[in-house]
């Protein structure tokens, strides 16, 4: 009864953050605050100096209802992984020049509501054949072979789209955790995209999690293993892209879990050719944003599967004071969630590894407001300041590369409340 008294408050914890009708904007990042908003936004292309924010989408959700010709995804699971483009806008009845003068304001005069305006599904990735199924010889072989190149030909049109309107090449890859809507994942890549500086491409992928109720949880976590083989086949035809040039991987809590299994799937075929997965996933920056991981489960993984340097960056968000983590950590009976650790956690043997690890970075977030909300990464002020000098940047952590956190160990930095903070100097 116990376990069960605790996976239903972890089950009101994780989703109170989603509750209510209304998504509004999130705080402007410190980083933005008190700066010449035309100046944040100069690189931003001239179709997207509008409260409206394109956002490509890939999801193997199922299509729950179909309105005004335009989809809408649910909970339940689809057999194959559809792409698109949905617009998601700012502040309805606001301007462009009001949008970026209150994306750059300390205190803002009103809120401005997120929404979905339109959805536009362009395609869809099959399953790919089995192995018994793929002999050259057969008309279906040939047929389905002939498909695939369609469907990825669609995809690397949608993306080829999206890359001439922006100057960085760069792709940012979002992967939301537990209980998150598809409105919630376009969300999400939309209010980061934005305060970049709309630099690069956003794309959603959003796998079938929000089923709601307290088994909700449950079937979220199986809905993430079943996402995995559809997430690496995504993946590895971005990378496939000519134009894409570097791909960023962001990945929420228990979308941690998922990206870590593709990626380990992908690295395995990239060492069985003795190709090296980060050149040939392009990849930039893996972040792990309040990962809802068992700590050895990840160490398995991650580490003993030699995948440190499958990107160029590992990233690494944390906090022991992140209770939906914590309460995870009881219901799992983990000996530690790796999104829950702090400085002192880290046995000297882990500090001696990391140390060895120059790429990898644990970021532990010492800010306030996270009691109530596991998505602090992209919601503070000062986390959401450093993930964008992250992907947008490519900086390293250090006062030296522009990320002033504070060392505390090898590989372990902290981030607080006054990250970057704005000072008004009239004061």
């Amino acid at each position: 009864m116990g376990v069960y008294r605790t996976a239903t408050w972890l089950f009101l914890l994780l989703t109170l953050a989603t509750a209510g009708c209304h998504r509004y904007l999130v705080a402007t990042p410190n980083l933005l605050q008190g700066r010449n908003p035309h100046g944040v936004y100069e690189e931003c292309a001239a179709d997207c100096r509008t409260p409206e924010a394109p956002i490509i989408y890939a999801t193997d959700r199922e299509i729950a209802a179909t309105v005004n010709a335009q989809p809408r995804y649910g909970s339940a699971r689809a057999g194959q992984l559809a792409f698109g483009l949905a617009q998601v806008n700012l502040g309805p009845d606001t301007t462009w020049q009001e949008l970026i003068r209150d994306s750059t304001l300390t205190k803002r005069a009103r809120e401005h509501e997120v929404r979905v305006t339109s959805v536009r599904e362009l395609g869809v990735l099959k399953p790919s054949l089995d192995p018994a199924e793929r002999d050259p010889r057969t008309k279906l072989a040939t047929l389905r072979s002939m498909e695939e190149d369609t469907q990825k030909e669609q995809l690397h049109k949608l993306l080829r789209a999206r890359l001439e309107q922006t100057a960085q090449k760069d792709v940012y890859i979002f992967v939301h955790g537990f209980n998150n809507t598809f409105d919630d994942a376009v969300f999400r890549a939309a209010e980061v995209w934005h305060f970049m500086g709309r630099v690069g491409i956003p794309v959603a992928y959003t796998w079938p999690a929000g089923h709601g109720g307290i088994r909700g949880y449950a079937y979220d976590r199986e809905s993430g293993e079943f996402t995995v083989s559809h997430l690496r086949r995504f993946i590895k035809l971005v990378a496939e892209c000519p134009d894409v040039e570097r791909i960023h991987l962001v990945a929420h809590s228990r979308g941690v879990d998922v990206t870590i299994s593709a990626l380990r799937e992908l690295h395995i075929a990239c060492h069985a050719q003795s190709k090296s997965t980060q050149q040939e996933l392009k990849l930039e920056n893996l972040v792990l944003a309040a990962p809802d991981i068992d700590e050895e489960v990840f160490m398995q993984r991650f580490v003993g599967e030699g995948m440190l340097s499958a990107a160029k960056r590992t990233t690494i968000y944390v906090s022991e004071h992140d209770k939906a983590i914590e309460l995870s950590d009881v219901v799992f009976a983990s000996r530690r969630r790796l999104g829950m650790l702090a400085s002192k956690d880290f046995s000297p043997k882990m500090r001696r590894t990391l140390a060895r690890m120059p790429n990898v970075h644990f970021v532990e977030c010492k800010v306030s407001g996270i009691l109530m909300s596991h998505s602090y990464v992209f919601t503070h002020p000062a986390a959401l300041s450093d993930l964008i000098l992250l992907l947008r940047d490519y900086r390293d952590p250090g006062v030296a590369d522009g990320r002033p956190l504070r060392r505390t160990a090898e590989g372990i930095w902290e981030l607080s409340d006054d990250y970057l903070a704005f000072r008004d100097k009239r004061r």
